[in-house]
C-alpha cells in the first residue's frame, strides 16, 4: 500500500524509540527537547514518548479518509473486529471520558501517597525515597506510585524477551513494596485510556488531531510518571480541553494562517462549514476553561509547595535503619547536621564537632540538617550517602531553596 504521511512519521518515531532503547546516540539531541514537556526527561520516558507517539500516528487513521490505509488487508481485519464498535460515539465524548479517567486516576494516586505516609508516621509534605534495589522518589507533587506498578510489568516483559532494562532507565520497582495494592488498577486504566484517546481523534482535521496525538502521548506517560501536578499530565488535560472547547476554531485559524487547505484533504466548501461552527466571540466563558484549569493546577502545586515548606531545617527520617548511629554519623560528616534522634529518644547534638554517640542499632532515625542547601541537590546527595543505611527515607522540602542564590554547595564525594 501507499504509505501515508501519518504512517511514515509513525514508523520513524517508533524507529527512534527502538534506537534510544539500544543506544545513546540520540540522547544529546533529544533529551534537551523532551525535558521541556516530560518534566525531567530520562531514557525511559524518551523511549515511551516516541513509541506511543508513533503508535497514535499510525492508528489514528482508522477513522479517517485515507483509503489506502483502510483498504489494506491487515487494517481491514482490525477494522472488522467487534471491539471497534466502542468507537461509535462522537469524538468529543471520548475526550470527556479521557479527562475524567485521568483526573480520577491521578486523584486516587494522591490519596495513596497520603496513605503511605500515614502508615509510616511521616508528614504528607515529604519526598519519600525507596532505596532497594535502586532509589525511587515519590511525593504528592511528583508521584511515582503507578510507575512502580508499570515498571514491574515492563521489567517482566523485557525479561521474558531476554532483554534487560537499559542503563539509565529507573523502573521504580523499589517503591512497589510500599504501595497499596489498589495501585495495580493502572494496568487496567492505561489500555482503556489509550482506546478512549484514540477515539477522540476520529473525524478530526490534521491540526486538532496532531494536538490530541501529542496531548494523549504525554498524558499516558504523565498519569503514571508524575501524577496530576506533573507537566505531562497537566499539559495533556490542557491540550484535550483546548480541542474540546475550541477545536473548530483551532482548525480553521491554523489552515487559514498557513494557507494549507491540502493538509485536510477537504475542499473550500467544507472549510466554510467548519467556519460556521467556530465561535468567534471571546466573551464565551467556555473558551477560557482550558486556561483556567491550567492556572488552577499551577497555583495549587505552588500553594502545596509553600504550605508544606519547612524553612527551619530539613527533616530526614530513615525507615528501618540498618546501620549503627556511629556509621550514620560518619556518613553524614560532610553535611551541616543539626541533630540526630533515634526512636528511643536518644539524642545526638552536633555542634563544633563535639558528638556523644549511643552505639544502638535503631530501626528509625530522625535527622535534622541545615536549611542552607538547595532541596534537589540535597536530595540527590542524600540518595547516594544513605545507600545501605536503611530501607527507605523521607525528606521534607523547602520551596524557597530554589530561589535562594546563596545556597551552600554540597561536596562532590557522595
Amino acid at each position: 500500500m501507499k504509505i501515508d504521511r501519518y504512517t511514515l512519521f509513525g514508523i520513524f518515531f517508533i524507529f527512534i524509540a527502538v534506537s534510544i532503547f539500544f543506544t545513546d546516540v540520540f540522547n544529546p539531541f533529544i533529551r534537551p527537547i523532551t525535558h521541556l514537556f516530560l518534566m525531567g526527561s530520562s531514557k525511559g520516558k524518551d523511549i515511551l514518548f516516541f513509541l506511543i507517539l508513533g503508535i497514535f500516528l499510525i492508528f489514528s487513521q482508522l477513522f479517517e479518509y485515507n483509503g489506502n490505509f483502510r483498504e489494506n488487508k491487515y487494517i481491514k481485519k482490525i477494522s472488522s473486529n467487534k471491539i471497534l464498535s466502542i468507537f461509535k460515539l462522537e469524538n468529543n465524548t471520548y475526550i470527556k471520558f479521557s479527562i475524567f479517567l485521568i483526573l480520577v486516576t491521578a486523584i486516587l494516586g494522591l490519596i495513596m501517597e497520603l496513605i503511605i505516609r500515614s502508615q509510616m508516621g511521616i508528614s504528607p509534605f515529604t519526598i519519600f525515597v525507596a532505596m532497594d534495589p535502586t532509589p525511587t522518589t515519590t511525593s504528592i507533587l511528583h508521584s511515582h506510585i503507578y510507575k512502580s506498578v508499570i515498571g514491574g510489568v515492563i521489567g517482566f516483559i523485557l525479561s521474558n524477551l531476554s532483554l534487560g532494562v537499559p542503563i539509565g532507565v529507573n523502573t521504580g520497582d523499589s517503591l512497589y513494596q510500599y504501595v497499596p495494592k489498589l495501585a495495580n488498577i493502572i494496568i487496567i486504566v492505561l489500555p482503556i485510556l489509550f482506546l478512549s484517546q484514540l477515539g477522540s481523534m476520529k473525524d478530526r482535521l490534521a491540526p486538532s488531531r496532531l494536538i490530541l496525538i501529542f496531548a494523549s502521548t504525554i498524558g499516558l506517560i504523565g498519569i503514571f510518571d508524575g501524577g496530576l501536578f506533573s507537566v505531562p499530565c497537566a499539559g495533556a488535560i490542557y491540550g484535550m480541553l483546548l480541542i474540546y472547547f475550541d477545536g473548530n476554531a483551532f482548525d480553521y485559524y491554523t489552515i487559514r494562517l498557513f494557507n494549507k487547505l491540502h493538509i485536510t484533504n477537504k475542499d473550500e466548501e467544507y472549510i466554510e462549514k467548519i467556519r460556521n461552527k467556530v465561535n468567534f466571540s471571546y466573551k464565551s466563558f467556555k473558551r477560557y476553561i482550558p486556561h483556567i484549569f491550567l492556572a488552577l493546577i499551577i497555583l495549587t502545586a505552588i500553594s502545596i509547595s509553600i504550605i508544606g515548606t519547612n524553612t527551619e531545617n530539613y527533616e530526614i527520617n530513615i525507615i528501618n535503619q540498618t546501620s549503627s548511629l556511629a556509621e550514620l554519623n560518619n556518613t553524614l560528616s560532610d553535611y551541616s547536621v543539626i541533630s540526630i534522634e533515634n526512636n528511643n529518644d536518644n539524642n545526638i547534638n552536633v555542634e563544633n564537632n563535639n558528638i556523644n554517640i549511643d552505639n544502638n542499632n535503631d530501626k528509625k532515625t530522625l535527622i535534622l540538617i541545615s536549611p542552607k542547601y538547595n532541596e534537589m541537590e540535597l536530595l540527590n546527595s542524600l540518595t547516594k550517602s544513605l545507600k545501605n543505611q536503611g530501607d527507605a527515607f523521607s525528606m521534607s522540602w523547602n520551596f524557597y531553596s530554589y530561589i535562594n542564590s546563596n545556597n551552600t554547595n554540597l561536596t562532590n564525594n557522595k
